[in-house]
Order: structure tokens, then C-alpha cells, then sequence
């Protein structure tokens, strides 16, 4: 599922549309489209949402015809004067993102000023996107904007964007992995450890009773030969 605009979050009024495609193929009227697990009317591969409300905000699924379920990609409405919107939120180091200070209504917001990590990034009268490309670790922090909306003026939403390295996300899964590993292994030399000395015992207590059987019931010695 893609989104036109890309922002994933957006201000009540707004408009988005979502498009299908699974397998690399668009379908014109098989499409079935998903909204928090409920099944929507729409049959096309493009949904339409016209002047977003907060109840449109959540999980979209869709499936074509002979499909598996897409990957649900989620969106945020949000009823603000000033928003912060990045596209995408996680990028990999090397790639390019965009962030932009968005007004409510799509008003003009002049005086904008957008932060990292608290420190003024760049400053415009008018109101432009920042486009980062071939980012790097050092792009990653908190972001921010301020503007003026009918000569008033607005903060936005704190953002935070992550720049990752390729080696960091391809081997992402191993921080969970590894420690699942480890507690299995201690589980089972636990496990090894204590079958080994219940044998031990097994032993020890199966020879105590053949000594004390031996005491008991002597074998009768023979007699000694006489010369």
C-alpha cells in the first residue's frame, strides 16, 4: 500500500489516497481493502480519503484477487494548527527524506523555522520542504518547525527520524535472537546438568545396594586343602 501524498501523518481536512499493489500488479475492481480489520465498500485499487477525519486514522490492509494480504501501512489524523509530516520515518543511511511544515487547511505559514534537536536548522519567510539526500547517522534526532498562521505563531509536533546503517537493519533481528539463543542454551545444560546427576545418584545408590546384598548373604568359601 502506498500513499499519495506520502505522509503518513496529517491534519484533519486533509486528503490522501491509498493505492494497492500487491505482486507488482494493479487491479481495477478486485481489490478488497481493509480499515482496522473491517472490510471497506471499495472494490478499486485506489481508496479516497477526502477531508480525513480522526476515525480514519489506523491500520490499511488490501488483497487483489488471488493475493495474500498486503503489509498494513498506518496512518495518523491529527487536529493541529502546525505539523511536522517526514516521509519516511526510518531511512536507511544513503538514502533521501523530506520533511515539511504543514499548516491546518493548507494555510500559507510564513516565518518557518525548522529545529534538530532543538538547535534552528533552517530558517525560510516562506514556507519550503527540506529535502535531506544521501542522509547520514548524523541527520538522525528530533525534529520540529514554527511558523506563523494568520500572524500568530505555532509549534508543531516533535518528530523523531532514524538514519540507520544497512549492516544495523539487515542484522537488526539478531538483538532479539541472540538473547533467545542464550536462554535456550542455559535451559539446556540446565537441563543436561541436572539429568547427569540424577544418574549419578542412580549409580551410586544401585552399587550401595549390591555391597549391602554381598554383607548379607556371603558366598560360602571352600574349604581349605589339606596336605
Amino acid at each position: 500500500v502506498s500513499l499519495n501524498p506520502p505522509w503518513t501523518t496529517i491534519l484533519e481536512v486533509d486528503n490522501v489516497t491509498l493505492t494497492c499493489k500487491v505482486n507488482n500488479s494493479l487491479e481495477l475492481s478486485s481489490t478488497m481493502w481493509f480499515h482496522n480489520k473491517t472490510l471497506l465498500g471499495v472494490t478499486t485499487s485506489h481508496l479516497d480519503i477526502v477531508k480525513a477525519q480522526a476515525q480514519d486514522s489506523g491500520e490499511y490492509r488490501c488483497r487483489n484477487k488471488g493475493s495474500i494480504l498486503s503489509k498494513p501501512v498506518y496512518l495518523k489524523v491529527l487536529r493541529e494548527w502546525l505539523l511536522l509530516q517526514v516521509s519516511p520515518e526510518v531511512v536507511m543511511e544513503g538514502e533521501s527524506f523530506l520533511i515539511r511544515c504543514h499548516g491546518w487547511k493548507n494555510r500559507d505559514v510564513r516565518k518557518v523555522t525548522y529545529y534538530r534537536n532543538g538547535k534552528a536548522l533552517k530558517y525560510w519567510y516562506e514556507n519550503h520542504n527540506i529535502s535531506f539526500n544521501n542522509a547520514t547517522v548524523r541527520d538522525s534526532g528530533t525534529y520540529y518547525c514554527t511558523g506563523l498562521i494568520w500572524k500568530i505563531n505555532h509549534t508543531s509536533n516533535f518528530l523523531n527520524i532514524a538514519v540507520t546503517k544497512e549492516l544495523e537493519s539487515k542484522y537488526y533481528w539478531l538483538q532479539f535472537v541472540i538473547p533467545l539463543l542464550v536462554v535456550i542454551l542455559f535451559a539446556v545444560d540446565t537441563g543436561l546438568f541436572i539429568l547427569t546427576q540424577q544418574q549419578l545418584k542412580l549409580l551410586l545408590k544401585m552399587k550401595r545396594t549390591r555391597k549391602g546384598k554381598n554383607l548379607m548373604d556371603p558366598r560360602r568359601k571352600p574349604d581349605p586343602k589339606i596336605n
